[in-house]
């Protein structure tokens, strides 16, 4: 299929990455779990696994049925995901690109041969070997430079750390136990420090228990994990920010938009590399 993209993981960077691909007239195809646990939801596709479709600023991504379903409809120009984290259809479809937007901070599968160019996010990949280009995702100058052989910034703020790992973590509330997540407070709403929005349900021995979830600071509830998705101890669950207006909840991010631009300048980078300058199948 002419002008395929495909990127695995449909979270707010993924999202970012495939909303900005699209725009420029590539077919896009995202790949997610079944059950994504993304938080940045208003601003992510991954919600379409859920609702069957979810629309980020005028974008709107469909559920497919099945792999057939989605490639009918990716050659209507429509912005497609399926179930698939372990990027299986890659082999069937054969497109130009894959990216790998999981932002897992370690490689989930991803290999150079995928594809003819293959693209990554952050730490976790050698460019030059387990991809052609890492896009650096670390906050600060260097923050979407074009990576062609080596590592990106492992010291670098990536933005989603997890508990121990990065001392910037106060905006980020994480589950204290196993359990299943029911949020009180929707996203986009102002909430207090030591306020309770939400419930983790654990199941003992001998009861059901409920363990608070509170905010960990004042300000806007910018992201809330999927209600009633299990989730695991030490697991992200929300994400609260102290400045944001409420109606930049419901916006693509600087942080999303600049590797997405960056994306889109490592596919024409190599596009206009090729021979004859085919752009994607044109002649």
């Amino acid at each position: 299929m002419k002008h395929l993209i495909i990127v695995r993981g449909g979270g707010e960077l993924g999202s970012g990455i495939a909303h900005c691909l699209h725009r420029a007239g590539f077919r896009v195809l995202i790949l997610e779990q079944k059950k994504p646990t993304a938080t940045r939801r208003k601003v992510s596709f991954s919600d379409a696994m859920y609702r069957g479709e979810t629309e980020v600023e005028r974008v709107i991504c469909h559920k497919a049925k099945n792999l057939s379903d989605a490639q009918k409809r990716l050659k209507k120009g429509d912005v497609m995901m399926i179930a698939d984290p372990d990027a299986q259809c890659v082999a069937e479809l054969k497109p130009d690109v894959v990216v790998d937007a999981i932002v897992a901070h370690e490689n989930h599968g991803m290999k150079k041969d995928m594809a003819e160019h293959t693209i990554a996010l952050g730490p976790g990949f050698c460019a030059g070997r387990d991809v052609d280009v890492v896009v650096e995702t670390g906050r600060g100058h260097n923050l979407g430079r074009l990576i062609y052989e080596g590592y990106s910034s492992k010291d670098a703020d990536h933005g989603n750390g997890t508990v121990g790992e990065s001392p910037n973590i106060e905006h980020l509330v994480f589950a204290s136990a196993d359990g299943r997540v029911e949020m009180l407070r929707t996203i986009s709403l102002m909430v207090r420090k030591g306020e309770v929005i939400g419930h983790l349900h654990t199941k003992g021995e001998e009861q059901e228990g409920a363990i608070e979830i509170k905010a960990t600071i004042d300000g806007v509830l910018r992201g809330a994990i999927y209600d009633g998705i299990k989730v695991s101890a030490g697991q992200k669950i929300a994400d609260i920010h102290p400045t944001m207006g409420q109606e930049e909840c419901y916006t693509i991010s600087d942080k999303a938009r600049c590797i997405g631009g960056s994306v889109l300048e490592a596919v024409m980078a190599w596009e206009s590399k090729r021979p004859k300058h085919r752009l994607f199948g044109r002649s």
